[in-house]
């Protein structure tokens, strides 16, 4: 067994342990499993056969950042940071991105489109060698990346209201409301052959920065039902026993956002992985 592939059953066997807690490890596997779900032809049979390791592969990225620093700003764009809406002027290379703005610039304002087009390289290379058990690793990577750019805050440099007295609204919205209040989603939009992965994830980064706003406007809302501490305490990681009526009103007010952009991302996942496989050249998966 070659080493990828130790490192990949080394990685399941984390997955299976770390897999019950959080957003990014329910919400990426839900993803990732709609999106297998919805792929057709023969390729969208292997992806429905291995739907459940698509789903355990989802949160690995998140795993990886908690111990390599490199693989932070993978997961992110603050994208006004590099220029103002509607970020044309980013429709470049990472080596053109590299030239531009320098290394240190770039790990701070994230490269997760830039991301996705490694990992789409990575994964069509999979698919080219028939090195189908690596391939899955890598559609649950590429899977995450999709997934973590329709966040909308992940797409802006105020990612947890720091700059608007929101702190500590990217954990509840992303995390504790969905896992409460979110017990399915629907995709939303078809599958389409992607010809720029580029260019493809920064329309992800417009679609999300348009509307998160809106996210810190029903936290704001919300909050007003809280103490001054009840509010300072939602900037933590804990679940607080007087959050549900906060949580109700972020959802009510972001609903259509929430479905949106958890929708759409199995879609664009979807439509990921089917384009790396017909650049590819449409490899026969095994059966």
């Amino acid at each position: 067994m070659g080493c990828t592939k130790r490192f990949i059953r080394w990685m399941l066997s984390i997955v299976l342990v770390n897999i019950v807690w959080g957003w990014g490890y329910d919400v990426h596997r839900r993803i990732n499993q709609y999106a297998a779900q919805i792929v057709t032809d023969q390729f969208g049979t292997f992806t429905k056969q291995h739907q459940n390791e698509l789903a355990l592969f989802a949160p690995v990225p998140d795993f990886i950042k908690e111990t390599h620093r490199e693989e932070f700003h993978r997961h992110f764009i603050d994208a006004d940071l590099y220029e103002d809406f509607p970020f044309s002027g980013l429709s470049i290379s990472y080596t053109d991105l590299l030239e531009r703005f320098g290394e240190e610039k770039i790990k701070k304002w994230g490269a997760a489109p830039w991301a996705i087009d490694e990992i789409c390289a990575i994964l069509t290379k999979m698919f080219k060698q028939n090195r189908w058990d690596e391939a899955l690793y890598y559609m649950g990577h590429l899977g995450h990346y999709v997934a973590d750019l329709h966040m909308p805050l992940h797409a802006c440099a105020n990612y947890n209201g720091q700059n608007t007295g929101n702190e500590g609204v990217h954990f509840r919205w992303e995390s504790r409301m969905v896992d409460e209040l979110i017990t399915r989603f629907e995709p939303v939009g078809e599958i389409s052959q992607i010809e720029n992965y580029v260019d493809a994830a920064l329309n992800i980064t417009r679609d999300s920065f348009q509307v998160y706003p809106r996210l810190l406007k029903a936290d704001s809302l919300a909050r007003q039902h809280l103490t001054k501490q009840q509010a300072k305490e939602l900037n933590t990681y804990k679940k607080l026993h007087y959050e549900d009526r906060y949580l109700k009103i972020l959802y009510t007010e972001t609903e259509d956002v929430v479905h949106d952009r958890l929708g759409q991302a199995a879609v664009l996942t979807a439509s990921y992985w089917y384009s790396c496989w017909l650049a590819a050249g449409s490899p026969p998966p095994p059966k």
